[in-house]
């Protein structure tokens, strides 16, 4: 155990320790890989399902929704549970180090005791791969890469340790599991319906309310 933590210290060190300089980059890539982003990519493939009527636009926003539903209960309970310091938040880990951490997110990483797992990460594998899931190998040539830039990113800014984000890769895999699983008969069941006027109100009804308690919970956690 021992050994492992001393890897993950050293890999946030060497990731850490890379030049760093504000950029716009650098603040676009952490807003895509927050909630509010996925929240609003919910929103959009719901809408060109909705008005262009392209099929799997709709499932996707069927799936979204039911994954990011999992994954924010696991999440919102690990972050209760596991009370573990941010690394610019941890003394004791910088003297071990001999280095000074910074928060370099401020805007997403201000809770010092929420370390554990990365939600950025666990977002971005989670979207990217029901996109993938819908949409083939273009999409993972599209969207692939933000997966491992965003593992190497919060530990560039100072906000998690290595094992957060292998956490977060953890949990996205198994909420990918179980969405993926799940969606032919949830599909299956909803499709019983759409032709409802009533079933379209409940659908929009339902993707407003997602989208509020979905950015009320992210507004908790920043």
């Amino acid at each position: 155990m021992k050994y492992l933590i001393k890897i993950d210290r050293q890999i946030l060190r060497w990731a850490y320790q890379r030049p760093f300089k504000e950029s716009i980059f650098i603040k676009i890539l952490i807003f895509m890989g927050d909630g509010p982003f996925w929240l609003l990519i919910v929103l959009i493939a719901a809408l060109i399902g909705q008005l262009k009527n392209i099929e799997t636009f709709y499932q996707l926003s069927i799936l979204l929704m039911f994954g990011l539903l999992i994954s924010n209960i696991v999440f919102v309970f690990c972050k209760i549970r596991v009370k573990r310091k941010r690394p610019y938040a941890d003394i004791e880990l910088q003297q071990q180090l001999k280095m000074k951490i910074l928060n370099r997110d401020p805007g997403h990483g201000s809770k010092e005791l929420e370390s554990f797992p990365s939600g950025h990460v666990l977002w971005t594998t989670l979207c990217v791969s029901l996109i993938y899931f819908q949409f083939g190998n273009l999409s993972l040539i599209l969207f692939g890469w933000m997966i491992p830039a965003m593992v190497y990113l919060r530990l560039y800014l100072g906000v998690h340790y290595p094992s957060d984000a292998i956490a977060g890769l953890l949990l996205a895999v198994f909420n990918i599991i179980i969405t993926i699983n799940a969606a032919p008969e949830l599909i299956a069941f909803l499709n019983r319906f759409r032709d409802n006027t009533i079933f379209l109100m409940g659908y929009w009804g339902f993707i407003i309310v997602f989208l509020f308690v979905g950015f009320k919970s992210w507004l908790k956690r920043v």
